[in-house]
């Protein structure tokens, strides 16, 4: 495991991004864990939902950086590019 794919498997990544609660404001965060964690400005992440999904999202304003208390892996939250809901995914009535 060299970081490179390999047929059909999926490549090796140094950081793990998934959604988190925003407790002061509400709504939703990204929560980026990797030794480089703070470096994403700018850049569209791919972020793991619970269901094991995988959305990709634009990262636009650092809100935090630290460590993590339970495992101390450097972690930071991001503000993320709200998009428009796509037409059709509503169920109906």
């Amino acid at each position: 495991m060299n970081g490179e794919p390999n047929g059909d498997t999926k490549p090796v990544r140094k950081h793990k991004a998934t959604y988190a609660t925003d407790k002061r404001n509400g709504g939703y965060l990204i929560r980026v864990s990797g030794p480089n964690a703070e470096m994403f400005v700018g850049r569209e992440v791919p972020v793991n939902t619970r269901a094991g999904a995988e959305h990709s999202e634009k990262l636009i304003r650092l809100i935090w950086t630290g460590a993590d208390k339970e495992t101390g892996e450097k972690v930071a939250l991001y503000r993320f590019e709200s998009r428009p809901k796509e037409a059709g995914t509503e169920l109906p009535f």
